[in-house]
């Protein structure tokens, strides 16, 4: 999105604090739902329409009461895991339609990627070697549990179909698709005859081995590698840069791999992560960088990539010597067994411009105290982080949907601008009176966040429109959405034009729609309409309502003839609390011009 250029006030208005175990009626909240059936249920990625904000959610179910279409129309009784894919309304008060998918065995689905023409591409794991199939690459499941990749149209219609994978076990764990349409699949892999083509690394490293194929847009193969070195290797995330180069993060226990004379971090520690870059033809690494630090290990869960080719990377870590940089938002290890990480290196991979921990002081015995699951990089490069806490401390928080941590786990969202000196926009805790987790975020159109999760709470903060409001089982998924406003106009500055003694009428009135970035949401202006600083008289602002979005009609009353050759200034500000940045305002300009 573009932003026009405005002057802002920096005044300050939080907006509302909301505890959990409530009905939230937040202005920024679009709705939040529990998503499940009467058994276990997750939901582990999200995806949203960047035009028309359809919502699409995928994960794993046991439920076996979902009103849901089995692809392929076989009904799905033999197996106990079932994966799924749920489309929602833009409003997230209907569910479109609902698909189960799988065969006679367990089939999970992780991942979820939209191509440019809306259609849905799912991926996952499954044993099932009747998975329904169209037009296939590989037509055989020839190992135990091995990968796939399923293609959707907007209608929930199946386009494409096919299994990955060798005699052994293949994990389907991250899609992207790039500018062309070209799709990658990536996980994790143990079979030794995984279906390589054009392969930066033929044969299996290993005793894991992370995997890439990529897919051309007409769903042709167009390489699938191995990647990884001769110990334990896995990919947890991927994402496509600007210039389609694909980025991949996971974890190592391989030394070696860093690329010579191009690296951040050469030096592997005894349990590491990475991060990686490879060239859109996928026939060379641009760089690879170790993730990890001295006193700990380190997990890399999370990956985003910005306009600019710069990798954003975060998980978790137990190390307490990170050379975090100036800019952090937090320096220190805040305590605990395990904190989030957050790191940033310069597009050609040779240095950290960012490198920050990202926790509170709670300790939790198995899971992480904090994790990063989830990243997201807006067009304004703020940063979006998503993930889960056990900690009441944790950083930021302000300007909360939910000011106070709801249980035993929470998850969490951030929003943040890591190159201001005040980072945080917002910092919320989600969740109830026990263990809450988001998984994944996805943005979507304007200003709005989509973020999906799994919890065990039974008063998970839900709206008042929610299309579940109560929890289908004690193992249920939720999705909810939030859209902080940022006041925006059509036109970021007015100039008014008059030459006296010209016979010229009077300067047409000029209308300007001024929005908040929230399509579904309505914010009401301070006082109920817009202020006039300046003026004197001669300009009249008037709206078509009390809210934003609002149609402003300005024009000038005054007579110019009336009016002395010169310059005449006023601003026009239209305030919305619940907006970080409060106050647009709107330079207008009557310029009068001498006549001859």
């Amino acid at each position: 999105m573009r932003v026009a250029a405005f002057t802002i006030l920096l005044t300050f208005a939080a907006g509302t604090l909301l505890s959990a175990q409530t009905i939230n009626t937040d202005k920024r909240l679009v709705f939040s739902t529990y998503h499940g059936g009467n058994r276990a249920d997750d939901a582990a990625a999200v995806a949203v329409d960047p035009v028309n904000g359809f919502i699409y959610v995928t994960g794993e179910s046991e439920s076996n009461d979902l009103n849901a279409t089995p692809v392929g129309g076989k009904p799905l009784t033999s197996a106990v895991f079932k994966g799924y894919l749920t489309k929602y309304a833009p409003d997230g008060k209907t569910i479109l339609w609902r698909l189960m998918i799988g065969g006679s065995s367990n089939t999970v689905t992780k991942a979820i990627a939209l191509d440019p023409n809306g259609n849905i591409f799912v991926a996952g794991t499954t044993g099932a070697r009747d998975l329904p199939l169209k037009n296939p690459v590989q037509d055989k499941q020839p190992g135990l549990n091995i990968a796939f990749l399923m293609k959707f149209s907007p209608e929930g219609g199946l386009l494409f179909s096919t299994y990955f994978g060798g005699d052994r076990n293949e994990e389907g764990r991250c899609l992207a698709v790039d500018s062309q349409g070209n799709v990658y699949l990536a996980g994790r892999a143990t079979s030794t005859n995984m279906p390589v083509k054009n392969a930066l690394q033929p044969k299996f490293g290993g005793s894991e081995d992370g995997f890439i194929a990529k897919y051309s847009a007409n769903l042709e193969l167009a390489y699938a590698t191995y990647f990884g070195g001769g110990a334990s290797d896995q990919i947890h995330a991927i994402a496509v840069g600007p210039d389609d180069s694909l980025y991949v993060a996971g974890e190592t226990m391989s030394p070696g791999l860093a690329t010579p004379g191009n690296a951040y971090n050469r030096q592997m520690q005894s349990w590491s992560s990475f991060v990686a870059r490879i060239a859109p033809e996928g026939d060379a690494v641009t760089y690879f960088n170790y993730v990890g630090w001295r006193g700990g290990y380190t997990v890399a869960k999370a990956l985003a990539v910005d306009s600019a080719g710069r990798a954003w990377i975060g998980g978790h870590t137990t190390s307490k010597l990170l050379p975090t940089t100036e800019n952090a938002l937090q320096k220190a290890y805040a305590g605990g067994m395990r904190d989030g990480f957050l790191l940033r290196l310069g597009a050609d991979g040779t240095s950290a411009d960012y490198l920050s921990y990202l926790g509170g002081g709670a300790s939790g015995p198995t899971d992480p105290d904090e994790s990063v699951n989830a990243l997201r990089v807006d067009a304004r490069g703020h940063l979006h982080v998503a993930g889960q806490t056990n900690s009441a401390d944790f950083p930021g928080n302000s300007r909360a949907f939910q000011s106070a941590s709801g249980g035993a786990f929470d998850g969490f969202l951030l929003r943040m601008d890591p190159d201001a000196p005040s980072q945080v926009f917002y910092s919320t805790f989600w969740g109830g009176l026990k263990n809450d987790v988001v998984t994944a975020v996805a943005l979507g159109p304007g200003e709005t966040v989509t973020f999906v999760g799994n919890s065990t709470s039974p008063d998970l903060p839900v709206s008042a429109t929610a299309v579940q409001s109560r929890a289908g089982s004690a193992d249920d998924a939720f999705v909810t959405q939030v859209c902080d406003p940022w006041l925006t106009a059509s036109q970021p500055s007015i100039e008014f034009v008059y030459t006296l003694g010209a016979g010229a009428e009077r300067p047409g009135a000029v209308e300007i729609d001024v929005t908040a970035g929230c399509p579904l949401l309505k914010f009401e202006i301070n006082g109920g309409s817009p202020e006039i600083s300046g003026g004197d008289g001669w300009l009249a602002a008037t709206g078509d309502g009390g809210t934003v979005p609002l149609k402003l009609r300005l024009e000038i009353t005054a007579d110019p003839e009336s009016m002395e050759p010169g310059e005449y200034k006023a601003a026009i500000r239209i305030t919305v609390p619940n907006a970080y940045y409060p106050t647009l305002s709107i330079p207008v300009t009557l310029k009068i011009v001498g006549g001859e």
